[in-house]
C-alpha cells in the first residue's frame, strides 16, 4: 500500500464514499470505511417496519469514522446508549484493486438478539486484515425495534425486521464488495452466538438463497432453545408498560409505540416477561418469530426444524462449533442471586419446550429426574456445587442445538462438508468474556470467549509473540480465512488434520482447539449430547 491516499475514495451503487488509511496494530496497513449506509434509516414512520435500499447520493460521503450502535441499555456503563439511526455497514481491506478478487468474510455481531453493535471495539479488523481478505461488519436492528411482530396484516409488521436489515447487508455486500477489492462470487458469512443463529437462520430462509457461499456458525444456531421466540402479545405488554390504556387492540398498541421515546421502549423491554416465562427458561422478549403470515419478504415462514430439512445451504460448506465452558455466562446471574440454585428443585423446568410435555406429566418428570440424576448424581444442586448448573446451561442453551445441526447435515446426505471444532483455549488475560462474567479465578472457555482471539477488542491486549495467545490467534485466523479462501480450512499453522464429519449418524469428531495446539478427537461432549438425544423423538431431534 505504498503510496496509497490517506483519504481513499470508493465508489457504491448509490454514490461515492471516503474513508481512511489505518495501521492495525499487528502493523498492516489497510483502508477503513466505516458507517456506510445500506438501507433508509429506521426512523419515524420506517420504526419497526421492513426497510428499503438507500437512496444515492452524489458528493463523496465521509466514512472514515465508525457510527452508533442500536439503542440498547448497556450494563458495562449502567446507561442507555446508541441511535435509532445505526444501519451502517463496514468495510476493511488491504487493496482496493487487487490483481485476484479477494474472498470475503462477512461478520454478524451477536448479543441476544437484544444487544451488541460492529464496533471496533469488540470487532476490530486487526488480526484478519492480516490475511488476503476483505472484512465487513455491519449494524441490524435489535431488541424490539428489530423484533416485535403483530399479528394484523394490515399493520405491516409481522416480525423479523433485525434479520431482514441482515438479508439487505448481504446483498450490499454482494452488489458493492467488488469496489472494495472483494470477490462477490466468494463470501463467507459468520458470527457468533445471536450472530452464529442469525447465519444460520440466512443457510435456511429462501430470502438469503445463493447470497454467500460459505459458512461459519459459531456458538448459536436456529435449534438453540433460544433461537425462536414463542409468539406472545409482547407489543400490547410493552405498550401497556409505556402507558397505554388498551384501548384499539393491536392497532392502538403500536400507535403508542410508534410515537413512544425510544428510551421508554429500551427501559421496559427486558421487564416484560412473566414469572412463569422466566421458570420455563424463555430468555428473553424479542427474537426471531415465525411470522404470522405470509409476504413476499417472508424470513421465517415455519418452525426451524420444518426449514433445516430443506434448507438451500444443504449443499454449502460450513465450520460450526463453540466453547467448551459456555454456561460460564450464567455464573454471574447466580453470584447476583445465589437463591437460583437453591431454588433448583424442579428439573422438569430444564427438559426442552420443544418436546411439547406437559410440565407436570409422568414423561417430563421422568426426563427432568434424569437430567438431574446426570449432572447432580446424589447431590442436591446449590451455589457450593454450580458447577453441574453451568454444565447442564452449556448443553441446553448451545451444544446440543449444534449437535442437532451437525446431525441435520449428514442426515440430508448431501455432499457438502461440515468441519466441527471445539474451543477450549484459557487463558489468564485474553479470556475477556470469562473474566467480564465470572473473575479472573474462574477457569474454563466461557460463552464468547474465542472472539479475543479472532478480533481484536478494547479489553484484551495485542497477544506477544511465542505465548500460546498469539499462536491461538493466528491459528483461528487461518481457519476462517483458509476456509474463506478454499473451503478447506487446513494448511499453513493450522495443519492438515481437521476431517469433515460424514457418513452415518453416531459419534463423530472435532477440531479441538486448547493452549497445547490442535488435535482431532471424538468430541468430549459425546456422552452429554446422547442423554439430550434419548429426550426427543427422531422426528424432533433433526
Amino acid at each position: 500500500m505504498t503510496n496509497a491516499p490517506e483519504y481513499p475514495v470508493a465508489q457504491t451503487r448509490y454514490g461515492p464514499i471516503r474513508g481512511l488509511k489505518k495501521k492495525a496494530s499487528t502493523g498492516v496497513s489497510y483502508y477503513n470505511f466505516q458507517r456506510i449506509p445500506y438501507c433508509k434509516p429506521p426512523v419515524g414512520e420506517r420504526r419497526f417496519k421492513d426497510l428499503e435500499l438507500p437512496e444515492p447520493w452524489t458528493e463523496p460521503l465521509d466514512c472514515s469514522q465508525q457510527g452508533p450502535s442500536g439503542y440498547q441499555y448497556s450494563k458495562l456503563l449502567n446507561k442507555i446508549i446508541g441511535s435509532e439511526d445505526h444501519l451502517y455497514i463496514n468495510v476493511y481491506t488491504k487493496q482496493l484493486n487487487p490483481t485476484k478478487p479477494l474472498p470475503v468474510l462477512l461478520w454478524i455481531h451477536g448479543g441476544a438478539f437484544m444487544r451488541g453493535s460492529s464496533g471496533t471495539e469488540m470487532y476490530a479488523p486487526d488480526y484478519l486484515i492480516q490475511k488476503d481478505v476483505v472484512l465487513v461488519s455491519f449494524n441490524y436492528r435489535i431488541g424490539a425495534f428489530g423484533f416485535l411482530s403483530l399479528d394484523s396484516k394490515e399493520l405491516g409488521i409481522p416480525g423479523n425486521a433485525g434479520l431482514k436489515d441482515q438479508n439487505l447487508a448481504i446483498r450490499w455486500v454482494r452488489d458493492n464488495v467488488a469496489n472494495f477489492g472483494g470477490d462477490p462470487a466468494n463470501i463467507t458469512l459468520f458470527g457468533e452466538s445471536a450472530g452464529g443463529c442469525s447465519v444460520h437462520y440466512h443457510m435456511l430462509s429462501n430470502q438469503s438463497s445463493g447470497l454467500f457461499q460459505r459458512a461459519i456458525v459459531i456458538s448459536g444456531c436456529a435449534l438453540n432453545n433460544w433461537s425462536i421466540v414463542p409468539r406472545r402479545n409482547m407489543a400490547e405488554r410493552l405498550a401497556k408498560a409505556i402507558g397505554w390504556d388498551g384501548a384499539g387492540g393491536e392497532a392502538g398498541a403500536l400507535k403508542v409505540l410508534m410515537g413512544a421515546p425510544a428510551e421508554d421502549i429500551i427501559k421496559h423491554q427486558d421487564l416484560l416477561l412473566t414469572a412463569n416465562e422466566l421458570e420455563n427458561r424463555i430468555l428473553f422478549a424479542f427474537g426471531p418469530v415465525i411470522e404470522p403470515y405470509v409476504t413476499e419478504r417472508t424470513f421465517i415462514p415455519k418452525s426451524p426444524l420444518e426449514m433445516c430439512r430443506a434448507a438451500w445451504s444443504n449443499d454449502l460448506d460450513i465450520l460450526i462449533g463453540g466453547n467448551s465452558d459456555e454456561g460460564l455466562f450464567c455464573l454471574n446471574g447466580i453470584k447476583e442471586n445465589p437463591s437460583i440454585m437453591d431454588n433448583l428443585k424442579d428439573f422438569e423446568y430444564l427438559v426442552p419446550l420443544e418436546l411439547e410435555l406437559v410440565r407436570t406429566s409422568q414423561a417430563c418428570k421422568e426426563y427432568g429426574l434424569k437430567l438431574k440424576r446426570f449432572y447432580y448424581g446424589d447431590t442436591e444442586p446449590s451455589f457450593e456445587n454450580r458447577n453441574g448448573y453451568l454444565t447442564l446451561m452449556t448443553d441446553k442453551l448451545f451444544w446440543h442445538g449444534l449437535h442437532r445441526t451437525i446431525y441435520g447435515r449428514i442426515a440430508s446426505s448431501k455432499p457438502a462438508k461440515t468441519y466441527v471444532y471445539r474451543f477450549a483455549v484459557d487463558s489468564d488475560t485474553y479470556n475477556h468474556y470469562r473474566i467480564y462474567f465470572c473473575d479472573r479465578n474462574v477457569r474454563g472457555t466461557a460463552h464468547a470467549d474465542d472472539l479475543s482471539y479472532i478480533f481484536k477488542n478494547a479489553f484484551s491486549p495485542v497477544p506477544v509473540n511465542d505465548t500460546f495467545e498469539y499462536r491461538t490467534m493466528m491459528t483461528m485466523v487461518e481457519l476462517f480465512t483458509n476456509f474463506a479462501s478454499t473451503g478447506n480450512p487446513n494448511g499453513g499453522i493450522a495443519g492438515d488434520i481437521w476431517i469433515p464429519v460424514g457418513g452415518s449418524l453416531g459419534p463423530y469428531n472435532c477440531l479441538n482447539i486448547t493452549n497445547d495446539g490442535l488435535s482431532y478427537v471424538e468430541l468430549p461432549e459425546r456422552q452429554r449430547m446422547e442423554l439430550w438425544d434419548s429426550m426427543y423423538r427422531k422426528e424432533q431431534l433433526y
